[in-house]
């Protein structure tokens, strides 16, 4: 980060820790964060409904989650993706909900993008998963997500079945 940034960012944290308010009203010109937050939550919602075997959880597999959040995410194959949300767009997020969110493999924001940018890149029509990846995806749901269900084979069955072949096709 440059000196003129890190001055900025000094200014930003100061108010926060200062004043105890938030900056989401801070802009670029054209957006603030709340705006750009709200719109990344939300364009999510869309993405998760479209990945096979996505999930949303209240709590972290510790049983810990942040104040006012939740958790969103799903099998890659490079590995899991994940995103806290604000409880406010729960219902936004279409998809499984899991008891508690599955171990945490330690990725970072990077290994997030890098993880959905490989995703995309071997993709086919439209399609996320393919004959290339479908047995990595499957590997991930019975390794990481089957474990957060115990040996409770109908909440397995559900999870499975609320995902039709239409969604992973």
């Amino acid at each position: 980060m440059n000196h003129e940034l890190r001055e900025i960012q000094d200014k930003i944290d100061s108010y926060k820790k200062n004043t105890n308010n938030s900056v989401g009203e801070l802009s670029d010109g054209y957006h603030s964060f709340n705006d750009l937050y709200k719109h990344r939550a939300i364009l999510s919602a869309i993405a998760f409904m479209k990945i096979p075997y996505a999930w949303k959880s209240r709590v972290h597999e510790d049983g810990t989650m942040f104040d006012g959040m939740f958790i969103v995410g799903a099998p890659t194959p490079s590995g899991m993706v994940t995103y806290h949300y604000d409880l406010e767009y729960w219902n936004l997020f279409k998809i499984p909900t899991l008891p508690h969110a599955p171990h945490f493999d330690g990725h970072t924001p990077e290994d997030v993008l890098d993880r959905l940018t490989k995703f995309i890149e071997t993709s086919a029509f439209g399609r996320l998963v393919t004959d290339y990846n479908i047995s990595t995806i499957e590997n991930i749901v019975t390794t990481q997500i089957f474990p957060v269900f115990g040996d409770d084979l109908v909440a397995k069955g559900a999870f499975i079945g609320s995902y039709t072949s239409s969604a992973i096709l």
